[in-house]
């Protein structure tokens, strides 16, 4: 085995040296034939990939944890956090979903250390990281009054996007305490933007305890002309709270 790494380091280092070249093809074409070269037994791969994901470069670091998240089994392990953290952040709405995608992978076998980092992220200064941050969230389940404390916030960023990935949270949150339902009727009755009043509408329909108020609230959307798309995701609520 170690002759054929050793034969093969040229090749390994020279895709590792495309990681962050600047056209999509090139990287992309580098990571598959690394994951390729990694699942023949080329344990160089690793070695260097987990190199890159301390790199100084922002595109190596992003490319050498996809990688190895491709990789999989052991290779893909809480050294790609940092790197999925920063990529969650990026410009680049592909890189945002596929390392959000990751993230939530990772979070399932590693879920106290990556929740209270995705908890972190969705309080943080970067509106992109909050909006995916809460989206891994939901994916998780992660639950607890930080949690509510946290989407509490999000609910009136002044990003639309933010807000609407906080409500898809609380469309799936199991609470008992009635902070979901209370934030959730905040949203459905004051936010500027129809679509969060719509998911707000939506979402309460996918709370086991929704309370009076919110069956009342629910009701006088749904009888209300002036927004015939609130209504309908107010009936449709309803509907699913009376099958419940």
């Amino acid at each position: 085995m170690k002759a054929s790494d050793d034969s093969a380091a040229p090749s390994v280092e020279s895709l590792i040296g495309e990681l962050g070249d600047a056209h999509k093809t090139v990287q992309r074409r580098a990571i598959d034939e690394l994951v390729a070269l990694a699942g023949s037994g080329n344990q160089l791969v690793l070695e260097k990939l987990r190199e890159s994901i301390t790199s100084d470069d922002r595109r190596v670091r992003w490319a050498a944890a996809y990688a190895l998240g491709q990789i999989g089994a052991t290779a893909f392990a809480m050294d790609s956090a940092d790197a999925l953290c920063e990529a969650m952040a990026d410009d680049d709405g592909d890189i945002r979903w596929a390392a959000t995608n990751l993230m939530v992978r990772l979070g399932r076998e590693n879920l106290t250390e990556i929740g209270a980092r995705l908890l972190r992220l969705a309080s943080g200064s970067d509106r992109n990281a909050r909006k995916m941050a809460l989206y891994c969230i939901r994916d998780l389940e992660i639950a607890g009054p930080e949690l509510l404390a946290v989407v509490g916030i999000a609910v009136r960023d002044p990003d639309v996007h933010v807000r609407l990935a906080a409500v898809s949270v609380l469309s799936r949150i199991r609470d008992a305490s009635g902070e979901a339902v209370r934030i959730m009727l905040e949203c459905l009755k004051s936010d500027s933007d129809a679509g969060v009043r719509r998911a707000a509408a939506s979402a309460l329909g996918n709370i086991h305890s929704a309370s009076a108020d919110a069956r009342a609230a629910l009701a006088s959307a749904a009888a209300d002309p002036a927004d015939e798309s609130l209504a309908r995701a107010a009936r449709g609520a309803l509907d699913r709270l009376e099958k419940r």
